[in-house]
């Protein structure tokens, strides 16, 4: 029986890790899937315990079934998806819209860069009237650049939620093709696809991987992928629906100049690890409904975490989250997240942003101009 409990207790803990990831991704469906298979799991191991056990580990299942409920009531109602009839596999895998589930609130910090996204993407449609009296059309593109882990795809995820618009995510490995032509057809076939929608958003990761610089690329596909990027990107304001195009790199030096011309992905905008508060605000948001013992700073841990990004902060507060949660289940009572377990956590994490990278982008930004 010990070792059926223990095989539960290890998929709930699993699937909670799974579910804290997809939440700080703002996936909410995917994050209330896994915290009910959590919940699910800890009540199996329940009725197979008795005494304190028993009751502390129904306790956890019914804090995680209130943890999926509330993300079931904070998440918008999905709008209607395009069928898509066309006979490639691999697109159809990708070429689906998503809802818009997050918005710059979401977004902890990084003030600048949600102004210049406004500026550039959002005000025209938050004030057509005014777009209209000086001549600026709804759209358009950028490009993220910055550490790994600094929240630029949740940036992405944001403006489409600001706006309500049909999002796009898609990786190059999922438009690239071994055969002649079908790289191109995906691409073409998702700008067509984004115009089933009144305001579309397609965010595009890893630019570098799909338009590298093309003298220093032998691939042959490439030499026929960036044209016909370049040719769907020149099409902004032929649209009769609006697109909002993204893209995120961590490696901007290595994408052909071409993408990055006026009309194209123009504004180039600089997404920095996170200062003080915004480290502060990122622990606060990934610790909504957790109650902390009494004499816990977050400051002073938002403080210790220098130089650490986004996602080093969310691990932080997950894997502390975690760490209390395991003693619970195993001790057989729980407790309060105390200022100990965050010191615990932090002595065995370091920052995922090496130095030499923020040289690297300091100099990029210099000889470019952020968000210029």
């Amino acid at each position: 029986m010990k070792r059926d409990i223990d095989g539960l207790l290890s998929g709930a803990s699993s699937d909670f890790r799974n579910g804290t990831d997809q939440k700080a991704q703002g996936n909410y469906p995917a994050a209330r899937q896994s915290y009910l298979q959590a919940a699910e799991k800890l009540m199996l191991a329940a009725g197979l315990s008795t005494g304190v056990l028993k009751q502390t580990r129904q306790k956890l299942a019914e804090d995680l079934l209130a943890e999926a409920r509330a993300l079931k009531q904070s998440a918008p109602p999905a709008p209607d998806r395009p069928v898509n009839t066309g006979d490639d596999e691999q697109s159809a895998n990708w070429l689906v819209s998503e809802p818009p589930q997050v918005t710059f609130s979401d977004v902890a910090g990084l003030e600048t860069v949600k102004e210049q996204i406004r500026l550039k993407l959002l005000y025209p449609f938050t004030h057509p009237a005014l777009a209209k009296q000086y001549g600026i059309q709804p759209g358009g593109g950028i490009l993220l650049y910055g550490p790994p882990g600094t929240g630029k795809t949740l940036i992405a995820r944001a403006v489409a939620g600001e706006i309500k618009a049909a999002f796009f995510t898609i990786k190059p490995s999922e438009i690239m093709s071994q055969w002649v032509g079908v790289a191109e057809q995906n691409i073409a076939r998702l700008f067509v696809e984004s115009r089933k929608y009144p305001v579309s958003v397609i965010f595009i990761d890893e630019m570098e991987a799909l338009a590298p610089r093309r003298r220093t690329s032998n691939s042959t596909v490439m030499q026929r992928v960036v044209p016909q990027l370049l040719a769907e990107l020149d099409g902004f304001e032929k649209r009769e629906t609006a697109l909002l195009f993204i893209g995120a790199t961590n490696e901007p030096w290595a994408i052909d100049s071409a993408v990055l011309r006026p009309g194209r992905l123009d504004r180039l905008i600089y997404v920095p690890p996170p200062d003080l508060s915004a480290r502060l605000r990122i622990l606060e948001l990934n610790l909504r409904g957790i109650s902390l013992a009494e004499g816990t700073s977050l400051e002073a841990v938002a403080s210790q975490a220098e130089g650490f990004s986004g996602a080093d902060m969310s691990a932080l507060a997950h894997r502390t989250r975690e760490r209390v949660f395991f003693e619970a289940i195993q001790d057989g009572h729980a407790r309060l997240i105390g200022q100990a377990d965050f010191q615990a956590v932090l002595q065995d994490m370091h920052s995922s942003i090496e130095g030499q990278d923020l040289e690297m982008f300091k100099r990029f930004s210099a000889g470019k101009g952020t968000g210029s």
